[in-house]
């Protein structure tokens, strides 16, 4: 029995992330709109004590959240439109600084490396066999880069990701205006008797707490990775560190991708900037210390103690997140496992989970 029941929950388990990889277009989106339903209710809860409408409130909330959104895509495309400006004499700038020190000074481990490359290729060429009289030698060329393909490809990746954040947006917002809704319904789902319907409250209540820590700690770490990057191109001399600061502080949101975003972004407005190599490298490297200190030393500790989670079960749960649903799995891994662990606790068959999840 024991042996069967085993078979039976490895291939159930098998079977649960097999659905949710294959539904990640659809569940993906629902819990990361009720994640935003999550960060947004305490607003919304504000805005009702000065005697608003929950509708109201919410419809407030997303105007708020519209022009906050709005700045920073303004403060976002302003460095863009600087970017894209400054990009061809950045370009030649770097082909000349390279070409002259190659020039000048011993050749570089990347030249060093073409150069063998180049001799291997001359001894592989000359050992091949003449080809017989009557073949002749075909040479496919690639096809040359399409600029307008590009573009068009970009623009419908831009529009798949804009109706996706539309309708999320929307998802979110019947979820704030629903209110306790459905908290009462799985209150009565979860069964008439009272022990029943305490230990739903209490999951509840558990869930929604530590939720809320981790999403008052996920800003304060935000707001830390916006200062200390702030700061530290200030010193450097970089243009604009408060933007690029808030830039850090919104992509560290995002798991791994956006730190190591951050930190491109940083290094190529450093050199459009300096349009030297060593103030490049100071600034990018400013950019990745924060970004090392805040993936290896804040981030662990202040998620396992808000989410009462270890350090070990944050990695692996960010890794499988991450691996099952992409980018949305980097941003809801640690709030999923924080409510499984929540209820966890509060359900006795689930207990050696939230053991094994816990500090």
């Amino acid at each position: 029995m024991t042996i069967r029941a085993t078979a039976i929950a490895v291939v159930l388990t098998s079977l649960v992330v097999f659905v949710l990889h294959e539904s990640a277009a659809l569940m993906a989106p629902i819990f990361v709109s009720l994640l935003i339903a999550y960060a947004l209710d305490p607003i919304v809860n504000v805005l009702m004590r000065l005697r608003v409408s929950r509708v109201g409130a919410a419809i407030l909330t997303y105007v708020l959240l519209a022009v906050l959104t709005g700045s920073l895509t303004r403060l976002v495309v302003t460095q863009v439109d600087a970017f894209v400006a400054d990009l061809p004499g950045a370009v030649s700038d770097a082909t000349r600084m390279w070409a002259a020190a190659a020039a000048q000074g011993p050749p570089s481990p990347i030249e060093h490396v073409r150069r063998a490359a180049r001799e291997l290729n001359g001894a592989v060429d000359a050992q091949k066999p003449p080809a017989p009289p009557d073949v002749n030698r075909v040479q496919v060329e690639s096809p040359p880069f399409n600029v307008d393909a590009l573009l068009a490809s970009a623009g419908v990746s831009f529009a798949v990701v804009a109706t996706e954040a539309a309708g999320i947006g929307l998802l979110s917002f019947l979820m704030i205006c629903a209110g306790d809704l459905y908290r009462r319904k799985l209150i009565t789902i979860g069964g008439r008797a009272f022990q029943s319907r305490r230990l739903t409250i209490e999951v509840i209540r558990a869930i929604d707490v530590q939720i809320q820590r981790y999403l008052l700690m996920r800003l304060l770490i935000s707001a830390i990775v916006a200062a200390a990057t702030a700061v530290g191109l200030w010193l450097v001399g970089l243009s604009h560190p408060l933007v690029w600061g808030v830039i850090a502080g919104v992509l560290n949101v995002v798991s791994f991708i956006g730190p190591t975003a951050a930190v491109a972004l940083v290094a190529v407005a450093a050199f459009l900037q300096f349009k030297a190599i060593e103030p490049t490298l100071l600034a990018a490297g400013v950019a990745m210390l924060v970004a090392a200190l805040e993936g290896n030393v804040i981030t662990p500790g202040l998620t396992s103690r808000a989410g009462e989670i270890n350090t070990v079960a944050v990695f692996v749960s960010v890794l499988f997140w991450g691996w099952l649903w992409g980018v949305a799995g980097l941003v809801l891994a640690i709030p999923i496992m924080v409510a499984v662990k929540a209820a966890a606790d509060h359900i006795e068959p689930l207990q050696p989970i939230g053991e094994l999840l816990g500090l």
